[in-house]
């Protein structure tokens, strides 16, 4: 970790107040501070994203209609 991310570990975030309560108590059924679950959010978005984004990468032209090709040819028999 950097120097300069120690020294800013906080960070505003502005919620609506029915956002905020609904992750509040969704912290409490859970036993984990409202931090706490705002950085779990967090990460589980940006992982989903890595995947998303890995699995465009790794689907080719050719796989998508090779898949299309296949679903359909299925149907039909």
């Amino acid at each position: 970790m950097t120097q300069e991310y120690k020294r800013h570990q906080s960070f505003p975030l502005r919620l609506s107040p029915s956002i905020r309560q609904q992750a509040n108590d969704l912290a409490h059924v859970e036993g984990i501070s409202l931090n706490h679950f705002i950085s779990l959010a967090i990460a589980e978005k940006i992982v989903r994203m890595e995947q998303t984004t890995l699995l465009k990468e790794q689907v080719t032209p050719k796989k998508v209609v090779t898949l299309r090709t296949d679903f359909r040819s299925d149907k039909l028999a």
